[in-house]
């Protein structure tokens, strides 16, 4: 049958599910497009994808979903599936990134019920070159999950090319399962539930990243009503921080011993506290549980969104207001283990919310976790639209190559955000990140009366 014994899924794996519910599965599709610069040998490259995708057992995951609802998960022991060079030389790089954004779309086969949870193309284009596709699916991988994928390819190719001994295989995930529900049910997980609970005493007030007077402006308050459908046609629009900038913030974050991605979050909900003219501000963000070299190394470590409540006063200097959102942050993050739905569920009920809503307007996540000038062949990696958003707007601050820029992609619903309004906010967090540090005595409403 190809499978090893059955077990439990993860009790992060059951939250996701629980999360897209009857929305389509392609949603959880972890795209990635990797141009490569480096000249390549076809067959080295199709083996080493081979090795990579058998020798880390998260990738092996199989999910079995069974008629009365529950699922189950093995370890695939056979080959794996569509390991293939696509030929796609003939062809404009317009039909190429159409091939590569309906491979994104596409929900994996059975709708991810007894299939492969994975894609790795090489696909030949024009000239010469060459990308390399690859599609994991967030129930068996996060993001620092694919590159991990990526990344380990890399040092197989390298080992095949050279002759040398392969890298060490990952470590199979099944103890950090099996500790993911031993906090289920926990006291630990109570006393995260009762933490998150009393964040949301009171109604928060949700911003939006639209200006207050434009017609797609949508009130604060109960704001997950306003919206129309659950999924919405998504949009990318990347959008550069420049090296220069990025080197700014790093600097001034180590020495202010501030994490580097408070910088460009305090641009993002100061632009949204303008908007609504609320200081009190909510986002979703995101925060894996990193805690161990071994989860590192397992590589099947899944994030958990929550949702941010943060109050800023735009009297406060900037220096401060960083420091704030670090003590809040690290609030957040030392409860971050407990599922979403699990501290919601009251609010909703509370706030006369239906389950389920969208109750932010915005999604924030800073992930530079792929440290390209590590590995051995050059190219440029990016995350690719899967065409649907359960988010009004999804902004996610990674790198794409070894130039030291970061990109912001702005993934967006059409129907909520017009692109202009999104290239306003990119300009503005430009300009307010880099005028903060330079004056970081200088009060949040000063510097947004500068920069707007």
């Amino acid at each position: 049958m190809n499978r090893s014994e059955y077990f439990r899924l993860d009790a992060d794996q059951i939250g996701l599910l629980q999360h897209v519910g009857n929305a389509p599965r392609a949603v959880l599709n972890l795209p990635c497009r990797i141009d490569l610069e480096s000249e390549i040998v076809e067959e080295k490259v199709l083996e080493a994808m081979r090795l990579t995708v058998t020798r880390l057992p998260f990738c092996t995951l199989r999910i079995t979903e069974h008629k009365d609802g529950t699922f189950e998960q093995y370890y695939y022991t056979g080959e794996p599936e569509g390991i293939e060079i696509v030929d796609l030389s003939k062809k404009s790089d317009d039909k190429v990134d159409d091939y590569i954004l309906k491979q994104a779309g596409t929900a994996f086969e059975n709708n991810c019920n007894e299939s492969q949870l994975y894609n790795f193309k090489l696909i030949r284009r024009a000239g010469g070159k060459h990308t390399i596709f690859f599609n994991g699916y967030h129930l068996i991988m996060d993001t620092y999950g694919v590159m991990y994928v990526i990344t380990y390819f890399d040092k197989v190719y390298a080992a095949l090319i050279n002759g040398t001994e392969l890298p060490a295989p990952g470590i199979g995930p099944e103890t950090q399962i099996e500790k993911s529900w031993e906090y289920r049910g926990s006291a630990k997980e109570q006393r995260d539930i009762d933490w998150w609970k009393e964040q949301f005493a009171t109604e928060p007030h949700f911003a939006d990243m639209n200006p207050g007077t434009s017609k797609e402006y949508v009130k604060g308050k109960n704001y997950g009503k306003a919206l129309s459908l659950l999924q919405m046609r998504a949009i990318s629009m990347p959008r550069r921080i420049p090296a220069a900038l990025v080197r700014k913030v790093n600097a001034a974050a180590l020495e202010a011993n501030l994490s580097p991605q408070l910088y460009y979050f305090l641009a993002v909900r100061t632009w949204l506290a303008n908007n609504s003219g609320s200081e009190d501000v909510t986002v979703g963000t995101t925060g894996a549980r990193r805690a161990t070299l071994w989860q590192k190394h397992c590589g099947m470590t899944l994030a958990h969104m929550i949702t941010w409540r943060t109050q800023i006063s735009a009297d406060l200097p900037f220096a401060d207001a960083l420091k704030k959102l670090d003590i809040s942050q690290k609030n957040a993050y030392k409860h971050i283990s407990v599922y979403m739905g699990d501290y919601l569920k009251d609010m909703y009920e509370r706030f006369n919310t239906p389950d389920k809503t969208l109750y932010w307007s915005m999604v924030f996540t800073y992930q530079p976790y792929f440290n390209i000038e590590n590995v051995n062949l050059k190219f440029t990696a990016e995350h690719v639209n899967v065409g649907v958003t359960p988010y009004p707007l999804y902004m996610n601050v990674m790198p794409r190559d070894g130039s030291g820029d970061l990109w912001a992609d702005y993934i967006y619903g059409s129907g909520y955000l017009k692109p202009e309004n999104l290239e306003k906010f990119h300009a503005f967090m430009l300009r307010f990140v880099e005028a903060g540090i330079d004056t970081p005595e200088k009060t949040v409403a000063q510097l947004l009366a500068e920069c707007n």
